[in-house]
């Protein structure tokens, strides 16, 4: 979300214990009132309100930590290759790349925070601790959303369990730092308009947000161990790119032309831990109990009726049907297969990546591609000619080096290898 246009704020730290439920967090959502005709709710039902519907539910976004102590040779590996990334030499930042339990990293020039190493996939961006680090954790891991939306989260956690093996020598299990759980929906309401009193929520920390003159959603509770977002996913996507969400809300029954909004709660390590859900298993066990708790004991949309107390007050049609939002992983979608590497897909290339030569064919006043296309080329070469006296380079120089520093940040080669038999750099 872009472009913040206001934002009250009364209360900044959110006492953890308040976040804790009065009784042990429940498994299963016998406290919901059932729909009218019996009948369990369902992600793919038609919604019982002809103006909202749920399109999908899941894990948006997932962190994983890993105690242990990071080989030497692999530090001394991993140390290179972020010298490597710093390079201002072409050459030297192309090396900036390797496998690693059979996996294809782009080593990136930076840590993160206390972190000294990272290294990026499109499965997951992981954060690496020196061998000094102390009693920091051996890494931590993000799993992509594309990644836990089309694929196998056991396969995603097996692949990471390795990686963290080989990084270590040992075998430990990983603890949940943090969990972004979300619904994506299409509603007939008209969210801009819902005053912020209606909100019953138990923190005070709020803000809304434009991108231009649209309305692109709202925040309770930011940079606390719990928030929420409510934001029109379907703009997001014109920014990220993230266009795979499109075919699965058609299978749900998606126009292909409504807003899609997203409904998001963010949980982090403090909350995780009073609610005793840093165990992975005992997560994915209790997701729906999660999402009952964020959406009925921490906030909720309210239809007021003028009494005073408000936690009288009843829910608004639309949160009743967010509130029955199911995380059944078995019944999520079809499983498929998600590139490691990050190259861009199709569309990002020739329908985005055509704006330089449709603008320059503009500017020149050229309608046929074929011609546009040699013109712009000819143009290209005249420019990187004149160029060349201050760099040295001519356009075959530039783009040949373009398309190696490519391959290296789409994880399209990798310079070295780390082999898992034997331990040895090949």
């Amino acid at each position: 979300m872009a472009n913040k246009v206001s934002e009250t704020q009364t209360n900044s730290n959110l006492n953890v214990d308040r976040l804790a439920p009065a009784t042990p967090l429940r498994t299963c959502s016998e406290d919901v009132q059932a729909d009218q005709s019996g009948a369990p709710p369902s992600n793919t039902a038609p919604s019982k309100y002809k103006n909202t519907k749920i399109l999908r539910s899941g894990i948006d976004s997932l962190y994983l930590t890993y105690p242990g102590n990071l080989r030497s040779e692999l530090e001394d590996l991993l140390r290179s290759k972020k010298l490597a990334a710093q390079s201002k030499v072409t050459a030297d930042r192309i090396e900036a790349t390797v496998h690693i339990a059979d996996q294809p990293f782009t080593v990136s020039g930076r840590g993160r925070g206390p972190f000294g190493y990272q290294l990026n996939h499109n499965w997951y961006h992981v954060s690496v601790s020196g061998r000094e680090a102390g009693r920091m954790p051996l890494l931590q891991a993000q799993l992509s959303s594309e990644a836990l939306t089309l694929a196998s989260l056991d396969e995603l956690v097996s692949s990471l369990g390795v990686l963290a093996e080989v990084l270590s020598g040992d075998i430990e299990r990983p603890s949940v730092s943090r969990v972004d759980l979300c619904t994506d929906f299409v509603t007939d309401e008209v969210l801009e308009h819902i005053p912020v009193s209606d909100w019953v929520r138990r923190c005070r920390r709020f803000a809304q947000y434009y991108q231009g003159d649209r309305y692109s959603g709202l925040t309770f509770g930011a940079g606390n161990q719990l928030s929420c977002r409510l934001y029109d996913k379907t703009l997001e996507i014109e920014k990220s790119g993230k266009d795979y969400l499109h075919e699965l809300w058609r299978e749900r029954g998606w126009d292909g032309v409504s807003p899609v909004w997203r409904l998001e709660f963010q949980l982090r390590v403090g909350v995780l831990s009073e609610l005793k859900l840093r165990d992975l298993e005992v997560l994915r066990d209790n997701l729906s109990a999660l999402w009952e708790y964020c959406s009925h004991e921490w906030i909720r949309l309210a239809k007021p009726d003028g009494g005073k107390n408000r936690s009288r007050w009843i829910n608004h049609p639309m949160w009743d049907v967010l509130q029955n939002a199911q995380f059944n992983e078995d019944a999520v979608i079809p499983l498929q297969r998600v590139r490691k590497d990050q190259s861009p897909e199709d569309d990002r290339l020739f329908v985005h990546g055509l704006g330089a030569l449709t603008s320059f064919m503009a500017r020149e006043g050229i309608d046929s591609l074929e011609d546009g296309i040699e013109a712009f080329y000819s143009a290209a070469h005249s420019y990187h000619r004149r160029l060349s006296q201050h760099t040295g380079r001519t356009l075959p120089t530039y783009v040949r080096e373009k398309v190696q520093l490519k391959r290296t940040s789409f994880n399209a080669r990798s310079s070295t290898d780390y082999d898992l038999q034997t331990g040895e750099l090949k």
